[in-house]
């Protein structure tokens, strides 16, 4: 039982920070630079790839650097591998030969999702606070009126 609960807890952050960022398919065949993408990696970029990222790459997010038809440049944020693990970087700068990655999509900060987000926290904040005393509630300390003679 406090395995589970502290697996929810843990990923209640992470429910927060993906609900604020929507994946949208690439609008053109190369993404522009200062644009953020997340990529599968294909097998082929695994091997080509391991050197840099390591073995069992699955998947990374970055910030294209520069791209044309034969290699990706990176400033990578995250790799996640296979097996669940998950690292995050800190925008180091990887050439990707296009082989080695596909699916690859824009990941946009979303202002009304981050909204939407904030207000659930925030109500949900509050509707604790008050189940739990801490906001409104109180008990009055006022002594009753004297009775009328």
């Amino acid at each position: 039982m406090r395995v589970t609960v502290a697996r929810l807890g843990a990923l209640g952050p992470l429910f927060i920070v993906a609900a604020c960022y929507t994946q949208l398919p690439l609008e053109t065949p190369l993404p522009v630079p200062e644009q953020r993408i997340v990529a599968q990696v294909t097998d082929t970029g695994v091997l080509a790839m391991s050197n840099a990222l390591g073995p069992g790459a699955r998947e990374v997010e970055g910030i294209v650097a520069g791209a044309d038809a034969t290699a990706w440049d990176l400033r990578m944020l995250r790799v996640d591998y296979r097996g669940g693990t998950s690292v995050v970087w800190n925008q180091e700068l990887v050439r990707f030969p296009r082989s080695a990655l596909s699916q690859a999509s824009e990941r946009r900060f979303s202002k009304g999702r981050s909204w939407i987000m904030a207000g659930v926290v925030m109500s949900t904040a509050l509707l604790a606070a008050r189940f739990l005393g801490v906001i409104g509630g109180g008990e009055d300390n006022k002594p009753p009126p004297p009775p009328p003679n």
